[in-house]
Formats: structure tokens, C-alpha cells, sequence
């Protein structure tokens, strides 16, 4: 039991189509990169986490989070459009 890994992946939107932010006075409106508020795009997750513990090596406590990793996936453009030439990342 204290040697298990959980593992699970999720899938998150880059933004959200209708997100509200509070600024202060004179900070910037951030700037979202999407096509269309109905295409946004998808990245998947993956986290592994494992039972805190106190660690007597270093005499501190292990919070457990191994990490956390996108998977993505970068292809070449087939074609080209206005954005970017054929062949690009």
C-alpha cells in the first residue's frame, strides 16, 4: 500500500470561451490565441501522484506530487494558409 503510484490523465481547454478576469488599474488584458471561441483546443495531462511521507534523508516531509506532463503532439503543416507555409511546427 505505500509503495503505489496513482496515475491519471485529463483533458483541459487552453481557455475558456466566455473568462473573466479581475485586473488592477493599468495592468494589460492578457492576450488568448485561439481560431474560434467553438474550436478550442484540447491538451491532455498526465499526473502521478504517490502517499505523503517523511523523508529521513533529508529530514522533510515528501508531498507526494511526482509531476505533472502534457502530451502533445507536434506535426508539420500539411498545407499552407495565411497563418503559417506548409512544413512548419
Amino acid at each position: 500500500m505505500f509503495d503505489t503510484i496513482h496515475v491519471d490523465e485529463m483533458l483541459f481547454y487552453l481557455t475558456e470561451a466566455r473568462r473573466r478576469y479581475y485586473l488592477l488599474p493599468g495592468e494589460p488584458i492578457p492576450h488568448r490565441q485561439v481560431r474560434s471561441k467553438r474550436y478550442i483546443t484540447k491538451v491532455m495531462m498526465l499526473a502521478a501522484v504517490v502517499r505523503p511521507r517523511w523523508d529521513l534523508d533529508s529530514r522533510a516531509c515528501f508531498d507526494g506530487k511526482l509531476g505533472i506532463r502534457p502530451y502533445i503532439e507536434r506535426k508539420p503543416a500539411v498545407r499552407s494558409s495565411r497563418r503559417r507555409p506548409a512544413g512548419t511546427l
